[in-house]
């Protein structure tokens, strides 16, 4: 579902399912972690890695399946804290409720990274790029889809800075050519 950078808190926040549902938390690289998250309001888990993905799953016929949608809200600051809240769907049944509740998580940013406030981050990043301008001779900028910034899938930049697009789910888009 989606990938993620850094430390976090997830908690499960809401539960409206038939089936038994949870959040799988796998981290990448050496590591290789994986946790699991049972769909039970109030279950906390801490994830510390530097690269990791979060799937939401639900169980029918005695098989963990994956969840039909899982929406992700954008990241907001609630009281000095990074926060992101999942809603899940595990099927859309002909006819029936479609609200994206069956299993709801909040994710929570944890860390002085997390914590800065969004200014902060700006102006440290053009800072870096002042700073390295005017210590190097001049140089032509690259052109093309290469020079511009990659987002990641968790509506931040490669640097943590959020996204500035405009809508309330986000959508993973690369512009790499490769």
């Amino acid at each position: 579902m989606a990938w993620y950078e850094g430390p976090c808190r997830i908690t499960v926040i809401g539960l409206d399912a038939d089936w038994p549902q949870r959040a799988v938390v796998t981290v990448s690289g050496a590591r290789g972690a994986r946790i699991e998250i049972p769909g039970e309001v109030g279950t906390v888990r801490h994830v510390d890695a530097p690269s990791w993905h979060l799937e939401v799953e639900h169980l029918h016929e005695g098989r963990w399946r994956p969840n039909i949608r899982a929406v992700r809200s954008r990241w907001e600051t609630v009281g000095g804290v990074r926060t992101q809240t999942i809603t899940s769907k595990d099927v859309d049944w002909p006819g029936g409720n479609r609200h994206e509740r069956n299993l709801v998580l909040r994710l929570e940013r944890v860390g002085e990274e997390a914590e800065r406030p969004r200014q902060q981050v700006r102006e440290a990043l053009t800072r870096a790029v002042t700073q390295s301008s005017a210590d190097t001779p001049d140089r032509r900028a690259a052109a093309g889809p290469a020079s511009v910034p990659a987002r990641s899938s968790s509506d931040g930049s490669a640097f943590g800075a959020p996204s500035t697009a405009s809508g309330g789910a986000t959508s993973t888009s690369s512009t790499s050519p490769w």
